[in-house]
C-alpha cells in the first residue's frame, strides 16, 4: 500500500509538471495570412511540403554538411500510438502541430517539446479502412485544419485546440475516408478522398476557411457527357472508378491552379472498365476558384498495375533545351521521371526518362 501511495505521488507530481509545461505556450500565435503562405518564412514550416511548389526544401543553413554529425537530441515526444506516423511537423511561431494514426492532433512547443494541447477525433466503432494514417494539417488565420478517417474536415483554434466547426465531406459508410493534409489557397480549404480500393468515385472538394461552407466538389472520375466521360464506356463503371486523392496537392499562384495526383482506377481488373479511364493515375490541374479541371496528364491509361500517381508534381521554373519552361516534374510509379509544362489552360507533355530498368512502356503517344 505504501508503494502504491508512493507511485501515486510520483504520478501526481509528473502530472503537475506536465500541466505547468502545457500552460507555458509561446508568447503569441502569428496569424497565417495568404501573403505568408505565398512567401513562407524559412524559420517556419507552414504547409505540407514547405511551400506551394512542393519543394520540401528549407533555406535555413544552420545545419549543414559540416556540423550535421554533431547533432544531439533536444527533446522527444511519444504519441503512445501504433501504426505509421506520416505527418510532417507544421511549425508557426513556435507552435508545432503533428497528427497521428487514428486522427489525434497534438500541438507542441517547438522549442521544448512540451504539449500545449491534444485533440482526439472520436471515430465510429464500425469504421474500417486499410490505411488509418494521417499526413498532417493546414494552417490559415488562427485555425488549424485536419481531414479525418470518417471523412470530416475539422477546424480547431490553433492556440487552444477548441473545435470551431466540423464539416462532413462525404459518407464514410460508402467507403470514403481521408488521409491527406488539407491545402489552403485563396481562402479555401481543399481536401481529397481516399478509398479507391473500395470502389469509391474520387473527388476534390473546397470549403470556406472561415465558415466551412462547401465551395465546390470536382470528381476525378468524369460521368457521361462530362469532359473525359467517354473514357469510361463500360456503363456505370465510372461510379466506382477510383481515382482517389491520397496526398496534398501543390499550387501555382501565377495561374491560380492546384495540381493534384490521382490513384489507380477501380476495380483493378481492367476488363470491367474498358477505356483510358480519365482522370485516374494522372496529374490534374484544378482552378482553385471554380473547381474546374482545366488540364491533365494521364501517366498510364487503363492502369491495371496499381500505379497510383498520387504525389503532386513539383512546380519548377527552369530551362528545357534552351527554352524557359514552367514545369511540373513527377517521379512516376511506372518508373519514369516526367517533365510536364503547366499553362493557364492545359498541361503539356515535355519529356520523360526511365529511372529504373523495366519493359512496361515501349513508346509514348502524345496527343
Amino acid at each position: 500500500m505504501r508503494n502504491i501511495r508512493s507511485i501515486a505521488s510520483v504520478l501526481a507530481a509528473a502530472a503537475s509538471l506536465c500541466l505547468t509545461a502545457a500552460s507555458a505556450a509561446p508568447a503569441q500565435y502569428p496569424t497565417v495570412t495568404e501573403a505568408r503562405l505565398l512567401n513562407p518564412e524559412p524559420e517556419n514550416w507552414l504547409m505540407y511540403r514547405g511551400n506551394y511548389a512542393g519543394w520540401g526544401y528549407s533555406a535555413l543553413d544552420g545545419i549543414n554538411s559540416r556540423n550535421v554529425g554533431k547533432l544531439q537530441l533536444a527533446w522527444s515526444y511519444t504519441t503512445g500510438l501504433k501504426e505509421g506516423h506520416q505527418a510532417p511537423p507544421i511549425v508557426n511561431g513556435g507552435y508545432m502541430f503533428i497528427t497521428t494514426p487514428g486522427n489525434e492532433l497534438v500541438a507542441l512547443d517547438a522549442k521544448t517539446g512540451a504539449q500545449l494541447w491534444r485533440y482526439k477525433k472520436e471515430l465510429p466503432a464500425e469504421l474500417f479502412q486499410l490505411h488509418p494514417t494521417n499526413r498532417g494539417v493546414a494552417l490559415y488565420g488562427d485555425k488549424v485544419y485536419m481531414a479525418t478517417l470518417d471523412c470530416q474536415l475539422v477546424a480547431l483554434d490553433a492556440k487552444t485546440g477548441k473545435v470551431l466547426w466540423t464539416k462532413q465531406v462525404e459518407d464514410w459508410k460508402g467507403g470514403y475516408y481521408m488521409t491527406l493534409a488539407p491545402m489552403v489557397a485563396k481562402g479555401k480549404v481543399m481536401v481529397g478522398t481516399s478509398g479507391g480500393e473500395f470502389g469509391v468515385r474520387g473527388f476534390i472538394a473546397a470549403f470556406d476557411a472561415e465558415t466551412g461552407a462547401e465551395q465546390w466538389k470536382t470528381y476525378t472520375v468524369p460521368g457521361p457527357g462530362e469532359p473525359g466521360g467517354d473514357t469510361w464506356p463500360s456503363g456505370d463503371a465510372y461510379k466506382t472508378g477510383g481515382g482517389a486523392v491520397w496526398i496534398t496537392g501543390n499550387y501555382d499562384k501565377d495561374t491560380g491552379l492546384a495540381f493534384w495526383g490521382t490513384g489507380n482506377p477501380s476495380p483493378w481488373t481492367p476488363e470491367t472498365r474498358k477505356g483510358d479511364n480519365l482522370y485516374t493515375t494522372s496529374t490534374v490541374a484544378v482552378d482553385v476558384v471554380t473547381g474546374k479541371i482545366v488540364g491533365h496528364h494521364q501517366y498510364t491509361p487503363n492502369d491495371s498495375f496499381d500505379w497510383d500517381e498520387v504525389s503532386a508534381p513539383l512546380l519548377i521554373d527552369t530551362e528545357v533545351k534552351g527554352r524557359k519552361v514552367k514545369t511540373a516534374v513527377h517521379a512516376g510509379r511506372n518508373g519514369y521521371l516526367w517533365v510536364l509544362e503547366r499553362t493557364s489552360d492545359k498541361v503539356n507533355f515535355v519529356d520523360a526518362w526511365p529511372y529504373v530498368v523495366h519493359n512496361g512502356v515501349s513508346s509514348f503517344s502524345v496527343q
